[in-house]
């Protein structure tokens, strides 16, 4: 008889899905939903690449589980306090953050979602433009519609727990004690941090001017001769204003602007090679400028974003920031919402009786999750 139940035994444990298929393993808890390693492995695989994070630990694979169960409270409750009037979204803005988040692909597919859909078979030039059919057309705007769906809900979503949070400040039911926020501002400084910047008025002479340097060299050595920098951008705005202008003094511009020195940006390594750590009143230059879009005082002093084109520049260091890490004060609004959000989910989770079982979630390294997991380098 214990030789017939052993063997019945080792047939049904195979079944319980921890050694039988892996999959299977639960890895977390929410309401009476339980999560397996399988449904971990199909939210990374239809993950759009640009937000699939690479898998090379367990702790990466509980920040995903940790971000999905937090969508599973959070649509769920968008959709409701929608349904109620309390909440409201423009769906344009969703489409808008789907096209911000497309990459290269941006001006393309907005351009695509302008273009109506013809009647019949009819292909207008500007569908030739993109070798575009009515058909084709048509399925790249249901595309975009699918995603601009998933970003809606997740917009909204966040909306709702905004609102609970304010409705709870409101109340007196939430707050941040001191403690939190410097435990906060610990945390997150260095997300803060501030570049070393300068601001500047500077003379650009565009790369498109015949003998650009040329101009540039002959203007930094006008001044190296004792003339004064104020002095000579009023001739030269003097010259702007003539009735008889020459053509390369007609293209140079006067901009007062600033700069920071972020290392991610690799625009202008070679700017800041020359400019790094310089004190007010340094004069620079010529350096070559790319071009850059900025918020700048124009010739007549008036405040505007402009567009500066690549340029060799002469310019005066008005004003010289140094790299620092901001004061909590500084930043103090920036880390109480994160904190009251994070309170909010957190009773959100144990109303939804949510469980992780970090023990059970599956190791990268191991053979099989690399065979299941496209998404692991081999």
């Amino acid at each position: 008889m214990k030789k017939y139940l052993f063997v019945i035994l080792v047939f049904i444990i195979p079944a319980c899905g921890r050694i039988g298929d892996p999959e299977t393993i639960k890895v977390a808890r929410i309401d009476n939903e339980y999560i397996t390693r399988g449904d971990l492995y199909k939210i990374l695989r239809e993950m759009d690449d640009r937000e699939r994070p690479k898998i090379t630990s367990r702790g990466d694979f509980l920040r995903v589980l940790n971000q999905q169960i937090d969508l599973r409270i959070k649509i769920p409750l968008g959709k409701k306090l929608a349904e109620e009037g309390k909440i409201k979204l423009n769906r344009d803005l969703a489409r808008e953050q789907f096209f911000r988040s497309s990459g290269d692909e941006q001006e393309q597919l907005r351009s695509i979602w302008e273009i109506p859909i013809p009647e019949g078979d009819t292909v207008t030039p500007l569908m030739q433009v993109y070798n575009l059919t009515p058909a084709t057309l048509r399925t790249m705007k249901e595309y975009i519609e699918q995603e601009t769906d998933k970003i809606y809900e997740r917009l909204l979503g966040d909306q709702a727990i905004a609102y609970l949070v304010g409705e709870d400040v409101k109340a007196g039911k939430l707050n941040v004690t001191q403690e939190e926020l410097q435990r906060e501002y610990n945390l997150k400084k260095d997300d803060y941090h501030i570049y070393e910047s300068i601001k500047f008025r500077g003379i650009f002479v565009p790369t498109s001017v015949p003998n650009s340097a040329k101009i540039c060299s002959e203007y930094r050595s006008q001044i190296d001769s004792g003339k004064n920098f104020d002095d000579l951008i009023n001739e030269i705005l003097l010259q702007k204003q003539s009735t008889v202008i020459a053509p390369e003094i007609q293209n140079i511009k006067i901009s007062e602007s600033e700069i920071e020195n972020n290392p991610n940006s690799a625009r202008f390594r070679g700017f800041w090679s020359v400019a790094e750590s310089v004190e007010e009143g340094t004069i620079l230059g010529p350096v070559y400028m790319p071009e850059f879009q900025s918020m700048a005082q124009d010739e007549k002093g008036n405040m505007k974003t402009q567009i500066m084109p690549d340029s060799y520049v002469v310019l005066k260091v008005l004003e010289h920031r140094p790299e620092r890490t901001p004061t909590i004060d500084e930043i103090k609004h920036l880390l109480v919402a994160p904190i009251l959000i994070g309170k909010k989910m957190e009773e959100l989770r144990k109303l939804h009786n949510v469980e992780i079982y970090e023990k059970n979630l599956p190791e990268p390294s191991s053979a099989r999750d690399q065979f299941t997991n496209p998404w692991e380098e081999l």
